[in-house]
């Protein structure tokens, strides 16, 4: 049952005291940096994220400056994404609510397009630490949300610079989308810049004024591009369990897809040169006297695209754990050093979370889905989330890929096909990898799950896979009529013009639109017919 705004007060009020004595003998407020992966899986660090898993952590991809982080806070063995795809894990961490609630719940949600929905007016990360009374100044650098450019929404400093789009995937590999132009080979998927930018911020305001700061890196996201210098490393290496020969080919000789999504050394070298960044901005907090006053975290917007995901399920794109379960690891002020903590946690607590280590007395949302990290930054496995809501729901309705329905609670994982309704459930603790079923031999706990699971998509009045479907025909439909009218008036001027060639040329692109739009189609009408639980991608 949610709290209602007073209760919710007055709790928030007795759970900070401690914090606020400790602030007001220290007379300083905590920082804040959040350093947000593209796709990284559970295990594609070199930090164990179970000690007790040992494919938990890589072989091979190396990230000494996490593991320096991890000695010195906490590592969480039950984090997760809010989605398994981008943008929405993107908005959910921003409004410490679900991609449910949130009504924008996969990449290119289309119902939520069609619906025009937007997200401005929600209270954001940046808008809890500035309507403190502790003048933070809050930035945000890389890869955006969707919709909303980040100065919308809080963000006094940001690098959404491309006309009036915020910045997505293609700002990882281009210029600027207006003239398409790619990156130089010195600024691969942007990550020199996000940290030469990282470093300029911190270069300013570290030890002056208390900041928030948020990197949303483009790296692992396909296509992968790294530092020549860095490949030829981990060219040089040991060769690490999941390597194959065609990783050590010559790019040269590779085909374009397998060049572009899945060469290891790229993986590896991009994984590293942002761990290098972390580094870098550790140093220079240290330097400021600042490192101990500064809770820093590290974590992914969706499971791994690079499969397998060590010994989880699947991977992005779906909701099995691979696609959800992230690597987490934050140190800061009070965060208990250096052990792994089992709890289960979720990016859409952090908004509370910030709100609480900051020591804000600002009014929080009464809708919120997330609760305050605190305890468990403090205790390990002794402390606890409260939550408004009972449980972690994911609600995936999605066009693209298997449509599915869960709810997390305790040890408990609790999912339903939307197509079919069939229901699977699993005891996390014992069987993280999804092997054993047990719906049927446990109805009284899937009925316990499945009316929490109701209930709440009924309160948020969640989005509808048939309208989901419904929404996507009618996008291709307006996608198609618009490839007509183009063809219309172009085919005017060629005619015009008396230029033959052209008029066959585009004769030729509007047939090929045509047929992806029909492909598309067929494409969705066998998704709506589907019955399996994993597949596809966006």
């Amino acid at each position: 049952m949610k709290f209602t705004s007073l209760a919710f007060s007055v709790c928030f009020l007795l759970a900070v005291s401690p914090f606020t004595a400790l602030q007001a003998q220290n007379n300083k407020a905590p920082n804040f940096l959040i350093v947000y992966m593209d796709d990284l899986g559970w295990s594609d660090t070199s930090v164990p994220m179970m000690d007790s898993e040992p494919e938990s952590k890589s072989d091979f991809y190396q990230t000494p400056n996490l593991e320096r982080l991890a000695e010195r806070g906490m590592r969480f063995s039950n984090s997760y994404a809010p989605a398994p795809t981008c943008t929405p894990s993107r908005k959910s961490i921003q409004f410490g609510k679900t991609p449910g609630r949130l009504q924008y719940t996969f990449v290119h949600d289309v119902l939520a397009l069609k619906r025009k929905l937007k997200w401005q007016d929600e209270v954001s990360l940046a808008d809890v630490l500035k309507a403190s009374e502790y003048n933070y100044i809050t930035g945000h650098f890389g890869k955006g949300m969707g919709n909303e450019r980040m100065e919308t929404i809080g963000y006094d400093e940001h690098d959404e610079f491309d006309g009036t789009a915020a910045n997505g995937n293609y700002h990882g590999e281009r210029v600027d989308l207006k003239s398409r132009e790619l990156l130089p080979e010195e600024n691969p998927k942007r990550i020199p810049e996000l940290e030469e930018r990282s470093l300029a911020f911190l270069d300013e305001y570290a030890g002056k004024r208390p900041f928030f700061l948020m990197i949303s890196q483009y790296a692992v996201h396909v296509p992968h591009h790294a530092n020549p210098e860095i490949i030829e490393k981990y060219r040089n290496l040991p060769r690490g369990k999941y390597l194959r020969d065609e990783d050590y080919a010559d790019p040269a000789e590779m085909s374009e897809g397998f060049k572009g999504s899945s060469w290891r050394l790229q993986y590896a070298a991009m994984i590293d040169e942002v761990d290098t960044g972390l580094g870098k901005m550790m140093d220079l907090l240290e330097a400021r006297g600042e490192l101990e006053n500064t809770y820093i975290i590290y974590t992914s917007d969706n499971g791994g695209g690079m499969r397998p995901n060590g010994p989880l399920g699947w991977g992005k794109a779906q909701l099995f754990e691979g696609g959800l379960r992230v690597p987490f690891v934050v140190a800061g002020p009070g965060v208990k050093p250096g052990v792994q903590c089992d709890v289960p946690i979720v990016q859409w607590d952090l908004l509370s979370t910030l709100h609480d280590l900051s020591g804000s007395k600002g009014a929080l949302p009464s809708d919120l889905d997330g609760g305050s990290l605190r305890s468990v930054f403090e205790q390990g496995n002794e402390g606890q989330v409260d939550r408004p809501v009972d449980g972690m729901v994911f609600h995936y309705p999605c066009y693209f890929a298997p449509p599915i329905t869960l709810i997390r609670q305790g040890d408990y994982k609790y999912m339903r096909h939307l197509l079919t309704g069939e229901t699977k459930l699993f005891n996390l603790k014992d069987d993280y990898a999804e092997k054993n079923n047990l719906a049927a031999s446990m109805p009284e706990k899937a009925a316990e799950m499945e009316k929490a699971l109701s209930a709440y998509l009924e309160e948020i009045d969640a989005e509808n896979v048939q309208d989901v479907y419904q929404a996507r025909f009618e996008e291709l439909d307006h996608f198609e009529a618009m490839s007509k009218e183009q063809y219309e008036k172009n085919l005017a001027k060629l005619q015009a013009q008396g230029d033959s060639a052209g008029i066959e040329v585009l004769k030729q692109k509007l047939e090929a639109d045509i047929n992806r739009f029909a492909k598309n189609r067929i494409e969705v009408e066998k998704n709506m017919k589907g019955t399996h639980w994993a597949g596809g991608a966006p």
